[in-house]
């Protein structure tokens, strides 16, 4: 599967400083995140600012994109699906945003999709089932990264690494590559959990339970479960990294 040329932001722009030198600037990273939620944006941009490093910058726009699955995703297919699904959206969404003028922008060089979801799992407490005879519900999300071969998107490569791209031209048609990670998770409370299992969503449970408002865009369930030790923008952080892989490895990733 091929993606849309991206020209418009690569090669760096020079810049002619004032003593009369050109320096190349720095390269732009454009990442499309299919999510308006502050907390999942903050948490992709601090993700590819660590990947990359300080020679590179970011710039992150935001997408309300549908998952196509169930406002609360159950099982792990389910919620990786979702977490695709936001991607390809994200991606097609900033790819058909057009600049003031009426010209199409560059399609990014990322779209990130975050999708949290719930899972049956073993009771904690080590009885069968939690109150009632349920299944007890864990809590955890996929992330999904849609990029491609191109050079601009392996300047994640790791130090020593002898990966050359073979897509050098940012104006060719760019060889799709995809990354995947998923969070660790963590047992709901039973009460969560049963109010989850009649069909409400997780955030709604949790402002419900722990008497809050709009808790899925603060620091989730695992903030207050956790005393804020890990926020929802940590929580996510681990998975996003991991999904990058294949831009820090692309000599053993990238064929």
């Amino acid at each position: 599967r091929k993606l849309g040329a991206s020209c418009g932001l690569w090669p760096p722009i020079i810049t002619k400083m004032s003593n009369g030198a050109c320096v190349p600037a720095v390269p732009i990273i454009h990442v499309a995140v299919g999510s308006g939620n502050p907390c999942k944006i903050d948490a992709v941009r601090t993700a590819f600012e660590g990947t990359f490093g300080p020679d590179v910058r970011i710039v992150v726009t935001s997408h309300n994109v549908p998952s196509d699955v169930p406002d609360q995703p159950f099982g792990d297919d389910e919620t990786r699906r979702g977490a695709v699904n936001r991607a390809r959206a994200a991606w097609k969404a900033s790819s058909a945003v057009e600049r003031e003028e009426g010209a199409p922008i560059s399609p990014p060089d990322f779209a990130v999709g975050l999708e949290g979801g719930v899972e049956e799992g073993p009771d904690p407490s080590g009885r069968e089932g939690v109150e009632g005879g349920e299944v007890a519900l864990w809590c955890m999300a996929w992330m999904a990264i849609l990029g491609s071969d191109s050079e601009k998107c392996t300047l994640a490569k790791a130090e020593g690494s002898r990966y050359e791209s073979s897509n050098k031209n940012e104006c060719e048609l760019r060889k799709e590559v995809w990354g995947f990670g998923r969070t660790g998770s963590f047992a709901l409370p039973p009460k969560v959990a049963r109010l989850v299992h009649d069909g409400m969503e997780l955030g709604d449970a949790d402002d419900l339970v722990f008497r809050r408002v709009n808790s899925k865009q603060g620091s989730g369930t695992v903030g207050v479960l956790t005393k804020g030790l890990i926020n929802r923008a940590d929580y996510y952080d681990h998975a996003l990294k991991l999904a990058l892989v294949p831009w820090i490895r692309p000599e053993i990733y990238i064929e």
